[in-house]
């Protein structure tokens, strides 16, 4: 079986109390496939500096792939 890379998306969670169930997801679609954990931790850590008060929780990656049967 052939592998093929389709998409790769982040889905991040931010934490602050200012927002209902202190939580807030931002989803991200165009994402490389080869994303590194340092490169994902950064742009959690850069969306939370965009709002007073916002910690960076977690980052979850989600990657499809097309599984091709010869």
């Amino acid at each position: 079986m052939q592998t093929s890379w389709l998409a790769t998306s982040i889905a991040f969670e931010l934490q602050n109390t200012d927002y209902p169930n202190e939580s807030l997801q931002r989803r991200m679609t165009a994402v490389k496939e080869d994303v590194q954990a340092t490169e994902i931790q950064a742009v959690g850590e850069a969306l939370a500096s965009l709002h007073a008060g916002d910690t960076f929780a977690t980052a979850t990656l989600t990657t499809k792939s097309a599984y091709i049967a010869k």
